[in-house]
């Protein structure tokens, strides 16, 4: 239970995130009804964050229409005698063009939502600008940047797991179960994609790195040395490691690809 004056804060820091998304929606969304709420939820879950701010962008319904067949007594008979039902005919709500552009919740008056992992209390702009995606102004959530936030997400987890390494007499240490833990997370993300993008159970083994057993075993530790070393060599002969180009590439489908191959 919160007392009143932490009440106070918590609607306090409610107000300002709200303010903060509502800055990057335009006026006349925000004048059809456009609607902002954000709330503090608490998570058990293994590996989520204690309080984490969730955002809710409601957009406005847009009017319904209805359009009635009027048939003829002929007509009638037809559709009785081929059991068509067709009495009423729902176009689906929607207004032109979307309130926000590329966001079609917000052409059917859908909800838009997000999740910033901090408690209210420390969401700053930046937090929010992070959270959406480029329709809502200022907006920088893309697959592209999900996925770094990811990639240093894990990257810092190991360091705080195993060590971050330095110059103290254990850096070899650390740096060798770094790369261990790293071996063995590389084959778990292959068993995920492999089983549709389905998490194991928190703390499940069984079924899980299986591939190479020999990575958490030690088993083929020179051998894993050696193909490492060697990539870092091949990497200081070419300029340097490079972040981000193997064979992973951002790219919006094209549309018009097929089009053009059937016009050669």
């Amino acid at each position: 239970m919160f007392s009143a004056n932490e009440n106070i804060l918590l609607r306090q820091h409610k107000r300002r995130v709200i303010d903060y998304v509502e800055s990057t929606i335009p006026e006349d969304a925000l004048d059809l009804g456009t609607a902002v709420m954000a709330m503090q939820v608490s998570c058990r879950q293994p590996g989520c964050v204690p309080l984490e701010t969730a955002i809710t962008v409601v957009f406005p319904k847009p009017p319904r229409k209805m359009k009635k067949k009027r048939n003829t007594a002929q007509q009638q008979q037809l559709d009785k005698s081929t059991n068509d039902n067709n009495e009423k005919e729902e176009e689906v709500p929607s207004f032109p063009k979307p309130l926000l552009p590329n966001l079609e919740e917000s052409r059917i008056g859908g909800n838009f939502k997000t999740r910033i992992l901090k408690p209210l209390s420390d969401v700053t702009k930046d937090d929010v600008l992070d959270a959406l995606p480029p329709s809502f102004a200022g907006g920088r959530r893309t697959v592209e940047s999900i996925c770094i936030k990811a990639r240093d997400m894990i990257f810092a987890q190991i360091g705080q797991l195993v060590g971050g390494g330095g110059d103290n007499e254990d850096s070899k240490d650390s740096m060798e179960g770094r790369r261990l833990v790293a071996e063995y997370l590389k084959v778990c993300l292959d068993e995920y994609v492999e089983r549709g993008c389905v998490a194991p159970e928190w703390g499940e083994k069984d079924g899980w790195g299986s591939k190479d057993d020999d990575i958490t075993n030690n088993g083929d530790d020179k051998k894993v040395a050696e193909d490492v070393s060697a990539t870092k060599d091949d990497d200081t002969k070419s300029g340097g490691i490079k972040w981000g180009e193997g064979n992973i590439v951002f790219k919006r489908p094209a549309e018009d690809d097929d089009d053009e191959k059937d016009g050669k």
